[in-house]
């Protein structure tokens, strides 16, 4: 509706009706609705809507409280449906086909496999000699084929959503910062050695963000901001709470570093950069560069050459 002010036009002495609104066919056919609901008596010509001259100030009055009262109606669409417009597709199926090509690579987790031996979080060597590549080289070993495909399967999903939310490049670099930061959480409060491995820090990461990304800070019920949370720690439980080797420190510290980074998302509104792809290839190169620089310290460290 681009007319949707009343004018306040007085007709001759001999006219019947007045004119109470005016304007494109859609505003004078919804006008006339507001009317007919409130019975009164309405003449539609066009442009224009006219009611007899009694029932004018009356007709004038209800489509002002109309008016203003859907003024802002309909709403705009919020940061993460704005989000679904088309896009080009994040790479996550390259990096996930990735982490099980790797797993052809590494093999399985077992005494003397020298690629868990510099790349696998080992608490001792991480806190007392320095080794914090560990924190991120972790993250792309597996125990074995159960463990692999797990990850890839429903890590893959969670993390393509999360890319499309707030851009490939934002994604893997904030997963692999926020999966390290969990596992460096997870090992720093442990009291004894701890060794773990695995993508599923960085998924449950990835469950936190979306859960931070939907708490509304503000004027809110606190149902807002319980409902995201509740359904973040749902998948946790679901996900990432059973199994013998299950490490449910990484995953719960995964969970929780996440929602602390998709609330930072909301507060620096980083979710303004999702569509600039200059910015989204230069921090996903970024993503790419952190782990290869972290194989390649690692392999720095092995007693005999990985590849």
């Amino acid at each position: 509706m681009k007319n949707n002010t009343l004018p306040n036009l007085i007709m001759d002495e001999n006219a019947q009706y007045s004119v109470v609104a005016r304007g494109e066919h859609d505003h004078i056919s919804a006008c006339a609705l507001v009317l007919a609901a409130m019975g009164i008596d309405y003449l539609q010509q066009d442009t224009l809507l006219l009611v007899p001259r009694e029932e004018a100030d009356q007709a004038r009055q209800q489509l002002q409280a109309y008016l203003e009262e859907n003024s802002n109606w309909p709403p705009p669409p919020n940061w993460i449906q704005q989000r679904h417009r088309q896009t080009p597709p994040p790479p996550t199926l390259v990096m996930i086909g990735g982490l099980f090509l790797f797993f052809q690579v590494t093999g399985p987790w077992q005494p003397g496999n020298p690629w868990f031996e510099v790349g696998a979080i080992d608490s001792s060597q991480i806190l007392d000699h320095g080794q914090w590549w560990r924190l991120i080289t972790a993250l792309s070993l597996h125990a074995d084929t159960m463990h692999v495909l797990g990850n890839c399967l429903i890590g893959g999903f969670m993390v393509h959503l999360l890319c499309i939310t707030i851009g490939y490049g934002s994604g893997w670099l904030l997963l692999l910062l926020t999966g390290a930061l969990a596992n460096f959480i997870n090992i720093v409060i442990r009291s004894g050695p701890h060794f773990s491995v695995g993508f599923s820090t960085a998924v449950f990461a990835a469950i936190g963000m979306f859960s931070g990304l939907q708490i509304k800070m503000g004027r809110n019920s606190p149902l807002r901001f319980l409902i995201p949370l509740g359904a973040g720690a749902g998948l946790l439980a679901f996900l990432g709470s059973t199994g013998k080797h299950t490490d449910l420190g990484a995953h719960l510290f995964g969970f929780f570093c996440g929602i602390v980074v998709g609330l930072l998302i909301i507060l620096t509104n980083l979710i303004k950069i999702a569509d600039n792809t200059t910015i989204q290839r230069f921090l996903f190169c970024c993503a790419l560069v952190l782990i290869f620089l972290c194989w390649w310290i690692a392999d720095l460290h092995a007693p005999m050459p990985l590849l």
